[in-house]
This record gives C-alpha cells, structure tokens and sequence, in this order.
C-alpha cells in the first residue's frame, strides 16, 4: 500500500508564462498517456485524492506530484519523467540535456530561467 503524503505548506510556481504552464500540462497529458488512457485517467485520480493535486494544479504543486509519480509508479517513475521532460522541451522548441540527477522540477526550473526568445527562435 503506498502512503499518501499531502504538502502542508503552498509550493511556489516553477512555471509562470501561460504558454509554459500549458506546454507542461500538455507534457503531463502526453506523458501519462503513454501506458493508456485509462491508465492516465486512474494515475490523475489517485493523485487528486491522495495527494491533493489536480491536473490543473501541476504546475503550482510540481514538487508533490513528482513525489506522488514516484510512490505510486516506484522505478517507472523516471520513465514517465523522461517522457515529461522531452514533450515539454519539444513543445517549446529547446534543446534538451538530460542529467542524471534531476527530477521534473530541475527541468521546469531549467525552462522557467529560460529566456522566452530562446524558446521561440528554437523552431
């Protein structure tokens, strides 16, 4: 049985342009959808009830579903951020370098300090 751990306290938004924020939701989606829709549809329902996120929510609360990919998808997890990751760098046009240490928020973060102009003249 996993145990369920909700954030206590707000986390900060690692992702504030709109088009990011959406790019990122997109990658979830793209992401969870890889092992099935109804996989996808029964991993965001655990999620909001365990953990207190919802899809739209991601964004402000990236840190608690990492953790909540993680207890639920166990080693799958770093597949399924993999996934994440290289969809939200292909939907903004960026060049993506994997690092053996980062989790999903070091990426977004790595896409936040990313100069907007950056991202658009990538295409």
């Amino acid at each position: 049985m996993f145990s369920a751990r909700v954030a206590d306290k707000a986390e900060p938004s690692p992702i504030n342009p709109p088009g990011q924020r959406e790019a990122l939701l997109e990658a979830v989606d793209k992401g969870l959808l890889v092992p099935g829709e109804l996989v996808r549809t029964t991993i965001y329902a655990r999620i909001e009830s365990s953990y207190k996120v919802r899809r739209e929510d991601i964004p402000e609360k990236l840190e608690t579903f990492d953790k909540a990919l993680q207890e639920l998808l166990g080693a799958g997890a770093k597949v399924m951020e993999k996934i994440i990751v290289r969809n939200l760098y292909n939907s903004l046009g960026l060049n993506l370098t994997m690092h053996a240490n980062w989790m999903l928020a070091d990426y977004v973060n790595h896409v936040k300090k990313t100069p907007v102009s950056d991202q658009e003249d990538s295409d």
